[in-house]
Protein backbone atom coordinates (compact mmCIF):
# COMPACT_ATOMS: atom_id res chain seq x y z
CA UNK A 1 0.00 0.00 0.00
CA UNK A 2 1.17 3.41 -1.15
CA UNK A 3 2.17 6.55 1.56
CA UNK A 4 -0.52 8.36 0.39
CA UNK A 5 -3.08 5.74 0.66
CA UNK A 6 -1.90 5.27 4.37
CA UNK A 7 -2.44 8.79 5.04
CA UNK A 8 -5.66 9.37 3.91
CA UNK A 9 -6.83 6.81 5.62
CA UNK A 10 -5.27 7.69 8.95
CA UNK A 11 -6.94 11.21 8.47
CA UNK A 12 -10.41 9.40 8.27
CA UNK A 13 -9.58 8.09 11.35
CA UNK A 14 -7.90 10.86 13.50
CA UNK A 15 -10.67 13.05 12.30
CA UNK A 16 -13.55 10.08 13.24
CA UNK A 17 -11.94 10.11 16.83
CA UNK A 18 -11.61 13.60 16.96
CA UNK A 19 -15.26 13.62 16.30
CA UNK A 20 -15.97 10.89 19.29
CA UNK A 21 -13.59 13.77 22.00
CA UNK A 22 -16.46 16.66 20.27
CA UNK A 23 -19.70 14.57 21.48
CA UNK A 24 -18.34 13.35 23.79
CA UNK A 25 -17.31 15.40 26.32
CA UNK A 26 -20.14 17.87 25.82
CA UNK A 27 -22.41 15.96 28.69
CA UNK A 28 -20.28 18.06 31.63
CA UNK A 29 -21.28 21.42 30.39
CA UNK A 30 -25.05 20.45 28.75
CA UNK A 31 -25.64 18.11 32.34
CA UNK A 32 -27.37 21.07 34.24
CA UNK A 33 -30.01 22.08 30.77
CA UNK A 34 -30.30 18.53 30.52
CA UNK A 35 -31.35 17.85 33.72
CA UNK A 36 -33.56 20.80 33.67
CA UNK A 37 -35.31 19.78 30.62
CA UNK A 38 -36.09 16.24 31.15
CA UNK A 39 -36.85 17.11 35.28
CA UNK A 40 -34.32 14.78 36.91
CA UNK A 41 -31.68 15.69 39.03
CA UNK A 42 -28.31 16.37 38.59
CA UNK A 43 -26.55 12.90 38.80
CA UNK A 44 -29.56 11.13 37.19
CA UNK A 45 -28.65 13.16 34.52
CA UNK A 46 -25.28 11.27 34.32
CA UNK A 47 -27.09 7.81 33.39
CA UNK A 48 -26.46 9.15 30.45
CA UNK A 49 -22.98 9.09 30.27
CA UNK A 50 -23.18 5.65 32.01
CA UNK A 51 -25.45 4.01 28.63
CA UNK A 52 -23.15 5.57 26.37
CA UNK A 53 -20.40 3.88 27.89
CA UNK A 54 -22.58 0.41 27.61
CA UNK A 55 -23.59 1.71 23.85
CA UNK A 56 -19.79 1.53 23.52
CA UNK A 57 -18.83 -1.10 25.47
CA UNK A 58 -20.93 -3.27 23.84
CA UNK A 59 -20.27 -2.11 20.24
CA UNK A 60 -16.82 -2.44 20.56
CA UNK A 61 -17.02 -5.66 22.47
CA UNK A 62 -19.25 -7.52 19.43
CA UNK A 63 -17.15 -6.40 16.57
CA UNK A 64 -13.96 -7.70 18.62
CA UNK A 65 -15.45 -11.22 18.70
CA UNK A 66 -16.04 -11.26 15.17
CA UNK A 67 -12.62 -11.49 14.66
CA UNK A 68 -13.18 -11.96 10.66
CA UNK A 69 -14.50 -8.45 10.18
CA UNK A 70 -11.98 -6.44 8.86
CA UNK A 71 -13.97 -3.91 6.91
CA UNK A 72 -12.75 -0.94 9.42
CA UNK A 73 -14.03 1.35 6.70
CA UNK A 74 -17.73 0.15 7.19
CA UNK A 75 -17.08 -0.46 10.79
CA UNK A 76 -15.89 3.43 11.17
CA UNK A 77 -18.55 4.79 8.82
CA UNK A 78 -21.46 2.96 10.31
CA UNK A 79 -20.46 4.13 13.92
CA UNK A 80 -20.60 7.80 12.70
CA UNK A 81 -23.84 7.35 10.98
CA UNK A 82 -25.00 5.96 15.06
CA UNK A 83 -23.94 8.62 16.46
CA UNK A 84 -25.16 10.90 14.38
CA UNK A 85 -28.36 9.74 14.74
CA UNK A 86 -28.06 9.72 18.89
CA UNK A 87 -27.11 13.59 18.76
CA UNK A 88 -29.70 14.46 16.75
CA UNK A 89 -32.50 12.50 19.08
CA UNK A 90 -30.99 13.88 22.05
CA UNK A 91 -31.25 16.98 20.58
CA UNK A 92 -34.90 16.75 19.80
CA UNK A 93 -35.80 14.60 22.72
CA UNK A 94 -39.29 15.41 24.50
CA UNK A 95 -38.91 13.01 26.69
CA UNK A 96 -36.63 11.18 29.47
CA UNK A 97 -36.65 7.78 27.67
CA UNK A 98 -35.89 9.03 24.57
CA UNK A 99 -32.66 11.10 26.18
CA UNK A 100 -31.62 7.69 27.24
CA UNK A 101 -32.19 5.66 24.09
CA UNK A 102 -30.30 8.68 22.47
CA UNK A 103 -27.61 7.87 24.80
CA UNK A 104 -27.29 3.72 23.88
CA UNK A 105 -27.47 5.47 20.03
CA UNK A 106 -24.65 7.58 20.30
CA UNK A 107 -22.85 4.93 23.00
CA UNK A 108 -23.19 2.33 20.03
CA UNK A 109 -21.84 4.60 17.37
CA UNK A 110 -19.08 5.65 19.72
CA UNK A 111 -18.11 1.76 20.10
CA UNK A 112 -17.62 1.23 16.77
CA UNK A 113 -15.85 4.48 15.86
CA UNK A 114 -13.04 3.11 18.47
CA UNK A 115 -12.90 -0.24 17.29
CA UNK A 116 -12.71 0.88 13.83
CA UNK A 117 -10.26 3.47 13.68
CA UNK A 118 -7.69 1.18 16.22
CA UNK A 119 -8.01 -1.45 13.73
CA UNK A 120 -7.87 0.60 10.93
CA UNK A 121 -4.59 2.42 11.96
CA UNK A 122 -3.03 -0.90 13.65
CA UNK A 123 -3.56 -3.03 10.19
CA UNK A 124 -1.86 0.13 8.62
CA UNK A 125 0.63 1.85 10.20
CA UNK A 126 4.63 0.70 10.43
CA UNK A 127 5.01 2.31 13.70
CA UNK A 128 1.71 1.04 15.27
CA UNK A 129 2.65 2.28 19.05
CA UNK A 130 3.03 5.90 17.57
CA UNK A 131 0.38 6.06 15.44
CA UNK A 132 -1.97 4.68 17.90
CA UNK A 133 -0.75 7.51 20.03
CA UNK A 134 -1.33 10.15 17.64
CA UNK A 135 -4.81 8.39 17.11
CA UNK A 136 -5.73 9.37 20.74
CA UNK A 137 -4.28 13.05 20.66
CA UNK A 138 -6.81 13.52 17.73
CA UNK A 139 -9.48 12.59 20.61
CA UNK A 140 -8.68 15.00 22.95
CA UNK A 141 -8.62 18.28 19.46
CA UNK A 142 -11.90 17.13 19.66
CA UNK A 143 -12.55 17.42 23.82
CA UNK A 144 -11.49 20.71 23.91
CA UNK A 145 -14.17 22.17 21.08
CA UNK A 146 -16.99 20.17 22.32
CA UNK A 147 -17.39 21.75 25.76
CA UNK A 148 -16.43 25.43 24.22
CA UNK A 149 -18.85 25.17 21.87
CA UNK A 150 -21.38 23.15 24.19
CA UNK A 151 -21.08 25.91 26.98
CA UNK A 152 -20.59 29.38 25.14
CA UNK A 153 -23.81 28.10 22.71
CA UNK A 154 -26.15 27.57 25.94
CA UNK A 155 -24.72 30.70 27.96
CA UNK A 156 -26.00 32.44 24.84
CA UNK A 157 -29.65 30.65 25.26
CA UNK A 158 -29.23 28.25 22.42
CA UNK A 159 -31.20 25.19 22.87
CA UNK A 160 -30.66 21.61 23.71
CA UNK A 161 -31.65 21.34 19.64
CA UNK A 162 -29.11 23.55 18.02
CA UNK A 163 -26.07 22.59 20.20
CA UNK A 164 -26.76 18.78 19.54
CA UNK A 165 -27.70 19.96 15.67
CA UNK A 166 -24.46 21.14 15.13
CA UNK A 167 -22.28 18.65 16.80
CA UNK A 168 -24.25 16.31 14.10
CA UNK A 169 -23.70 18.43 11.38
CA UNK A 170 -19.77 18.37 11.84
CA UNK A 171 -19.93 14.64 11.89
CA UNK A 172 -21.25 14.37 8.12
CA UNK A 173 -18.37 15.44 6.68
CA UNK A 174 -16.17 13.03 8.53
CA UNK A 175 -18.58 10.30 7.43
CA UNK A 176 -18.30 11.21 3.38
CA UNK A 177 -14.05 11.68 4.04
CA UNK A 178 -14.47 7.80 5.75
CA UNK A 179 -16.67 6.27 2.96
CA UNK A 180 -13.73 7.49 0.31
CA UNK A 181 -10.53 6.44 2.13
CA UNK A 182 -9.37 3.51 0.48
CA UNK A 183 -9.80 0.20 2.54
CA UNK A 184 -7.01 -1.27 4.93
CA UNK A 185 -6.29 -5.04 4.13
CA UNK A 186 -5.70 -7.03 7.21
CA UNK A 187 -1.73 -8.44 7.42
CA UNK A 188 -1.33 -11.59 6.31
CA UNK A 189 -1.74 -14.48 9.40
CA UNK A 190 -0.22 -18.18 9.63
CA UNK A 191 -3.36 -20.80 9.48
CA UNK A 192 -2.62 -22.04 13.04
CA UNK A 193 -1.64 -18.33 14.79
CA UNK A 194 -3.10 -17.78 18.26
CA UNK A 195 -3.26 -14.55 20.23
CA UNK A 196 -0.42 -14.83 22.94
CA UNK A 197 -2.21 -15.42 26.24
CA UNK A 198 -2.38 -11.80 28.39
CA UNK A 199 0.42 -11.42 31.21
CA UNK A 200 -0.38 -10.56 34.55
CA UNK A 201 1.27 -7.38 33.96
CA UNK A 202 -1.31 -6.72 31.50
CA UNK A 203 -3.88 -7.38 33.51
CA UNK A 204 -2.45 -4.74 36.19
CA UNK A 205 -2.63 -2.51 33.53
CA UNK A 206 -5.96 -2.91 32.25
CA UNK A 207 -7.15 -2.68 36.02
CA UNK A 208 -5.03 0.59 36.15
CA UNK A 209 -6.93 1.99 32.88
CA UNK A 210 -10.59 0.76 34.83
CA UNK A 211 -9.90 3.10 37.46
CA UNK A 212 -8.33 5.81 35.06
CA UNK A 213 -11.41 5.70 32.40
CA UNK A 214 -13.53 6.43 35.00
CA UNK A 215 -11.59 9.44 36.94
CA UNK A 216 -11.15 11.06 33.65
CA UNK A 217 -14.33 11.02 32.40
CA UNK A 218 -15.88 11.68 35.92
CA UNK A 219 -13.60 14.86 36.26
CA UNK A 220 -14.35 15.83 32.55
CA UNK A 221 -17.87 15.40 33.02
CA UNK A 222 -18.73 17.24 36.18
CA UNK A 223 -15.56 19.62 36.52
CA UNK A 224 -17.84 22.29 34.99
CA UNK A 225 -20.89 21.81 37.40
CA UNK A 226 -18.10 21.86 40.22
CA UNK A 227 -16.82 25.08 38.81
CA UNK A 228 -20.62 26.33 39.13
CA UNK A 229 -21.53 25.40 42.31
CA UNK A 230 -17.64 26.07 44.25
CA UNK A 231 -16.25 29.01 42.60
CA UNK A 232 -19.94 30.72 41.13
CA UNK A 233 -18.87 30.23 37.54
CA UNK A 234 -20.67 30.82 34.63
CA UNK A 235 -22.09 28.14 32.02
CA UNK A 236 -19.80 29.40 29.51
CA UNK A 237 -16.92 29.49 32.58
CA UNK A 238 -17.68 25.97 33.46
CA UNK A 239 -17.31 24.83 30.33
CA UNK A 240 -14.18 26.78 28.74
CA UNK A 241 -12.62 25.20 32.42
CA UNK A 242 -13.58 21.40 30.64
CA UNK A 243 -12.32 22.53 27.86
CA UNK A 244 -8.55 23.52 29.42
CA UNK A 245 -8.47 20.37 31.38
CA UNK A 246 -9.02 18.41 28.00
CA UNK A 247 -6.44 20.24 26.46
CA UNK A 248 -4.34 19.67 29.13
CA UNK A 249 -4.90 16.33 28.74
CA UNK A 250 -4.19 16.84 25.35
CA UNK A 251 -0.54 18.56 26.04
CA UNK A 252 0.39 15.68 28.60
CA UNK A 253 -0.22 13.14 25.83
CA UNK A 254 1.63 14.74 23.15
CA UNK A 255 4.58 14.86 26.14
CA UNK A 256 4.30 10.82 26.65
CA UNK A 257 4.59 10.40 22.98
CA UNK A 258 7.55 11.83 23.07
CA UNK A 259 9.28 10.96 26.25
CA UNK A 260 8.32 7.40 24.64
CA UNK A 261 9.89 7.66 21.49
CA UNK A 262 13.11 9.16 23.64
CA UNK A 263 13.07 5.14 24.91
CA UNK A 264 11.91 6.72 28.89
CA UNK A 265 11.05 3.94 30.89
CA UNK A 266 6.93 3.77 30.37
CA UNK A 267 6.36 2.22 33.83
CA UNK A 268 8.10 5.20 35.38
CA UNK A 269 6.54 7.67 33.36
CA UNK A 270 3.33 6.16 34.50
CA UNK A 271 4.10 6.47 38.03
CA UNK A 272 5.05 9.69 38.29
CA UNK A 273 1.49 11.17 36.36
CA UNK A 274 -0.59 8.91 38.64
CA UNK A 275 1.38 10.59 41.74
CA UNK A 276 1.29 13.96 40.16
CA UNK A 277 -2.61 13.73 39.20
CA UNK A 278 -3.63 12.51 42.95
CA UNK A 279 -1.78 15.71 44.12
CA UNK A 280 -3.08 18.00 41.54
CA UNK A 281 -6.82 16.04 42.19
CA UNK A 282 -6.59 17.22 46.22
CA UNK A 283 -5.74 20.52 45.53
CA UNK A 284 -8.84 21.10 43.46
CA UNK A 285 -11.17 19.27 46.27
CA UNK A 286 -9.75 21.77 48.29
CA UNK A 287 -9.95 24.90 46.12
CA UNK A 288 -12.78 26.33 48.56
CA UNK A 289 -14.53 28.82 46.47
CA UNK A 290 -11.35 30.04 44.22
CA UNK A 291 -11.99 29.45 40.54
CA UNK A 292 -7.95 30.78 40.12
CA UNK A 293 -6.79 27.39 42.43
CA UNK A 294 -9.79 25.29 40.91
CA UNK A 295 -8.70 26.07 37.12
CA UNK A 296 -4.98 25.36 38.00
CA UNK A 297 -5.67 22.43 39.80
CA UNK A 298 -7.93 20.91 37.01
CA UNK A 299 -5.39 21.79 34.20
CA UNK A 300 -2.40 19.67 36.21
CA UNK A 301 -4.55 16.66 36.43
CA UNK A 302 -5.76 16.64 33.15
CA UNK A 303 -2.39 17.43 31.95
CA UNK A 304 -1.14 14.13 34.35
CA UNK A 305 -4.34 12.09 33.15
CA UNK A 306 -2.42 12.33 29.85
CA UNK A 307 0.49 9.73 29.54
CA UNK A 308 -1.80 7.23 32.29
CA UNK A 309 -3.09 5.62 29.06
CA UNK A 310 -0.24 5.33 26.40
CA UNK A 311 1.95 4.41 28.97
CA UNK A 312 -0.18 1.76 30.20
CA UNK A 313 -0.59 0.69 26.99
CA UNK A 314 3.11 0.52 26.63
CA UNK A 315 3.72 -1.79 29.85
CA UNK A 316 0.93 -4.13 29.14
CA UNK A 317 2.49 -4.55 25.41
CA UNK A 318 5.58 -5.28 26.23
CA UNK A 319 4.94 -8.91 27.55
CA UNK A 320 1.32 -9.19 26.02
CA UNK A 321 1.89 -7.50 22.33
CA UNK A 322 -1.01 -8.75 20.41
CA UNK A 323 -3.34 -9.55 22.77
CA UNK A 324 -3.09 -6.68 25.48
CA UNK A 325 -4.14 -3.87 23.40
CA UNK A 326 -8.10 -4.77 22.93
CA UNK A 327 -8.58 -6.53 26.09
CA UNK A 328 -7.20 -3.03 27.73
CA UNK A 329 -9.61 -0.97 25.71
CA UNK A 330 -12.70 -2.88 26.73
CA UNK A 331 -11.49 -3.41 30.55
CA UNK A 332 -10.70 0.21 30.16
CA UNK A 333 -14.12 1.81 29.17
CA UNK A 334 -15.77 -0.10 31.55
CA UNK A 335 -14.37 2.07 34.40
CA UNK A 336 -16.92 4.77 32.43
CA UNK A 337 -19.79 2.80 33.22
CA UNK A 338 -20.00 3.16 37.10
CA UNK A 339 -17.24 6.11 38.32
CA UNK A 340 -18.97 9.30 36.65
CA UNK A 341 -22.55 8.24 37.79
CA UNK A 342 -20.98 7.75 41.13
CA UNK A 343 -19.46 10.92 41.59
CA UNK A 344 -22.21 12.81 40.15
CA UNK A 345 -23.93 11.20 42.79
CA UNK A 346 -21.55 12.05 45.52
CA UNK A 347 -21.64 15.83 44.31
CA UNK A 348 -25.60 16.03 44.53
CA UNK A 349 -25.55 14.30 47.87
CA UNK A 350 -22.31 15.26 49.79
CA UNK A 351 -21.43 18.58 48.10
CA UNK A 352 -18.91 19.43 45.03
CA UNK A 353 -15.63 18.97 47.07
CA UNK A 354 -16.45 15.40 47.98
CA UNK A 355 -17.66 14.78 44.49
CA UNK A 356 -14.43 16.14 43.01
CA UNK A 357 -12.39 13.91 45.64
CA UNK A 358 -13.68 10.91 44.25
CA UNK A 359 -10.73 11.47 41.75
CA UNK A 360 -8.18 11.86 43.99
CA UNK A 361 -9.47 8.23 45.66
CA UNK A 362 -9.43 6.49 41.98
CA UNK A 363 -5.95 7.82 41.47
CA UNK A 364 -5.23 6.31 44.83
CA UNK A 365 -6.30 3.46 43.50
CA UNK A 366 -3.97 3.34 40.58
CA UNK A 367 -0.69 3.65 42.18
CA UNK A 368 -1.35 0.87 44.76
CA UNK A 369 -2.41 -1.15 41.13
CA UNK A 370 0.65 0.23 39.48
CA UNK A 371 3.42 -0.36 41.27
CA UNK A 372 3.67 -3.91 42.03
CA UNK A 373 2.82 -4.17 38.19
CA UNK A 374 5.64 -1.64 36.84
CA UNK A 375 8.30 -3.62 39.47
CA UNK A 376 7.12 -6.80 38.03
CA UNK A 377 7.79 -5.66 34.45
CA UNK A 378 11.23 -4.34 34.50
CA UNK A 379 12.13 -7.85 36.52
Amino acid sequence: MGAPSVTRTHLAAFLALACVGLYGTSFGPAASTLAADFDVSLDRAGLLVTLLFAGSISASGAIALRTTFRDTRAMTAAGLVLATAGLLLLGLAGAWWMALAAAVLIGAGDGLIVAGTHLSVAMSARDVAGAINRLNLWFTFGAVAGPAWTGIALDAGAGRGVVYGVLAAAIVPVVALTLVSPRVAPRPRSEHHRPAPMSPVAWGMAAVLFLYVGGEFGLGLWVASYATDVAGASIAGGALLTSGYWGALAAGRFMSGRLLEAGRDPGLVLVAVITGAGVASVVLALADGSIAIATVAAVATGFCFGPVWPSGMAVASRESPEGAPAALVTVGNAGGLAFPWIQGRLLVSAGPGTGVAMTAVLCAGMLALALPSVRRSRR
